[in-house]
């Protein structure tokens, strides 16, 4: 159960991998098409309101008209507000899932790098099936086979109850 629980939280906690970035991506996201619905929707409401106004100069029962179209407005307007939030909802959840994406191999890649710095050459990143940058992460991981076997070889050069002392000054001036 606790492990489980482990896993759950563990991926609860690695979805926002970089809060800042993601959270600004979908930001941006969702204001650039604000702007534009706001665009479209000024333009439709611009000429509905055109509309609106001839339909009533036209008619013999302006009230009813109007009291018909602004009844059709109401329920256009719930429509429209409820599209926002949808919208806006899914924005946020597609922005973080496609940052993600591009995220966690960053983060992958810089756990990888940092393995190497600390001397453990055996580490490997191991992307999921579409994230992106998966030849980058074949060709880190043959770096770091490579550094493996370079290291493995030269503690084998190096036998066994042997110490290798730096050279001194000293050691020069007696050749």
């Amino acid at each position: 159960m606790d492990s489980f629980d482990g896993v759950a939280k563990r991926k609860l906690s690695n979805f926002l991998l970089k809060p800042m970035l993601q959270s600004k991506i979908g930001i941006y996201f969702i204001l650039i098409s604000l702007l534009f619905s706001a665009s479209v929707g000024s333009i439709i409401y611009y000429n509905f309101s055109d509309l609106f106004y001839s339909v009533l100069q036209l008619t013999d029962a302006p009230q009813e008209v109007g009291a018909i179209i602004k009844h059709y407005w109401s329920s256009v307007e719930s429509w429209i507000m409820l599209c926002i939030i949808v919208y806006v909802a899914t924005t946020v959840v597609i922005s973080i899932w496609y940052t993600h994406r591009f995220v966690g191999p960053a983060v992958a890649f810089l756990r990888h790098l940092n393995e190497i710095n600390a001397g453990n050459y055996t580490y490997r990143t191991h992307l999921r099936r579409g994230d992106a940058f998966a030849e980058l992460a074949n060709g880190l991981n043959k770096a770091s086979e490579a550094l493996e076997i370079s290291h493995r070889s030269a503690k084998l050069d190096i036998e066994p109850g042997i110490t290798v002392e730096p050279a001194t000054d000293s050691d020069d001036s007696s050749s």
